[in-house]
C-alpha cells in the first residue's frame, strides 16, 4: 500500500495524509490520486532520498523536500566541508614513538628548556592538535633533530589516541 504525505514548510517535513481529505470545500473519504494531488498530496519517493555524490570538499544538506514524477523527493543543497576535528594524541603512545625513534631524551630536553612547558607536560593527559605549544615543538624537533615532515607525521600517526 502506497503512503501518502502532505509538506510542512516551516519544518521542512513530511507529515503522513490523512485519510479523510477536504479539496475545495467537498469531503473526500476514498480520494482518487487526481484529488490527492490537488490536496498537495503525494507518495513519497524513499529511493530519491539519498543525495547525489556531493563535489569534492562539499557536503549534501536536506532543504526540504518538492514534487518531482508525481511524488516527494527530498532535495539538497551542496556546502563547504568542515575542516576534520583536530586529532588527540595520547601522551603514553608519544613518548613510545619518540623512544622508538631514539630522540626522546632531545625531545624531553626541550621540554623542560620552555618555560611552562614541562608543567603543562605533566598535567596533561592527552595533548590536541590545535595546541600550539605542540606545534612549537614539532617546529623544534624538526630543526633540533633535522627530521622532516615525514618523520614528524609518522611519530604522530604512531601516537593517535584511540589509535591500533
Amino acid at each position: 500500500m502506497t503512503k501518502y504525505y502532505t509538506y510542512n514548510p516551516t519544518n521542512r517535513t513530511l507529515t503522513p495524509a490523512p485519510t479523510f481529505v477536504t479539496v475545495d470545500g467537498v469531503p473526500y473519504s476514498q480520494p482518487t490520486q487526481a484529488t490527492l494531488r490537488r490536496a498537495g498530496i503525494y507518495a513519497y519517493s524513499l529511493a530519491a532520498d539519498t543525495p547525489h555524490t556531493p563535489p569534492e570538499g562539499k557536503v549534501a544538506v536536506a532543504t526540504g523536500y518538492e514534487v518531482r514524477d508525481g511524488a516527494w523527493h527530498r532535495t539538497y543543497r551542496y556546502e563547504d566541508a568542515p575542516p576534520p576535528p583536530p586529532r588527540t594524541f595520547s601522551k603514553y603512545r608519544l613518548v613510545a614513538a619518540l623512544m622508538q625513534a631514539e630522540v626522546w631524551p632531545q625531545v624531553k630536553e626541550w621540554i623542560e628548556s620552555v618555560p611552562g612547558a614541562y608543567d603543562l607536560y605533566l598535567a596533561a593527559e592527552d595533548i590536541s592538535e590545535d595546541e600550539p605549544l605542540l606545534a612549537q615543538g614539532i617546529a623544534a624537533v624538526k630543526e633540533l633533530l633535522g627530521w622532516t615532515d615525514e618523520q614528524v607525521a609518522a611519530v604522530l600517526d604512531a601516537a593517535v589516541a584511540g589509535g591500533a
